[in-house]
């Protein structure tokens, strides 16, 4: 088991974007599953739900989402391995605590209501209802990874002189993170439980990375 362990980390260590390859190869189909089987017996709403604005034209960060976290960690991985290390364990971690979540508690949204086609961005709200069903909402993987990758992005040393870039990906995360619930695909609770959730993950991370007082010290003596 040691040997297979130790092959798997030198593998991962040759072929860091196998990492990213291979967790899609497993997640994709486990959230296929879960939303083919999985009937929502916990409905998720509070009363902010119910006072934001339904706005189509959100559609637009909403589906640039699915661009970014690709070109992100890509980003990460061409600039940083370190980071793109970190930015894998923090949002594939709460991808796969998500999944755990929709298995044990399945949840859903009675937000949604009939939306006509009166323009473009109508038209393609009506294309991701159709193809993503108003179940396994809370945490929100949508916001998750994305707070995720900006956890990661602020806080690199290595990608300080980025400023611009920094600037302009947290415009655009704020604008998916509000996105998913001005177009009822998310209820606020779902947001804040992925903030919560990535928090807490790149606190985890961070920590575990921290070195001990023991191997610092006998670095000084050196």
């Amino acid at each position: 088991m040691k040997k297979l362990y130790e092959r798997a980390y030198v593998f991962f260590q040759k072929y860091p974007l196998m990492i990213s390859i291979g967790y899609m190869c497993i997640y994709f189909p486990i959230f296929s599953l879960l939303e083919q089987f999985c009937e929502p017996r916990y409905v998720i709403h509070c009363a902010l739900d119910d006072m934001i604005p339904f706005n189509e034209w959100f559609v637009i960060p909403y589906v640039i989402w699915f661009a970014f976290v690709p070109g992100m960690v890509l980003f990460f991985l061409r600039k940083s391995k370190e980071d793109y290390i970190k930015c894998c364990k923090v949002i594939y971690g709460g991808m796969s605590i998500c999944l755990l979540i929709y298995y044990l508690f399945p949840n859903g949204l009675s937000l949604r209501q009939p939306l006509e086609d009166k323009n473009i961005c109508c038209m393609i709200v009506n294309q991701l209802r159709s193809a993503d069903t108003p179940a396994n909402v809370c945490p929100s993987i949508h916001v998750s990874s994305t707070i995720g990758i900006l956890f990661v992005l602020f806080n690199s040393e290595k990608l300080k002189k980025y400023r611009k870039l920094k600037a302009a990906m947290l415009v655009l995360g704020t604008l998916i993170c509000i996105s998913t619930v001005m177009i009822d695909q998310h209820s606020v609770v779902d947001a804040v439980c992925g903030m919560m959730l990535s928090a807490v993950l790149f606190y985890l991370v961070q920590l575990s990375e921290v070195p001990d007082q023991v191997t610092v010290l006998e670095e000084i003596k050196r």
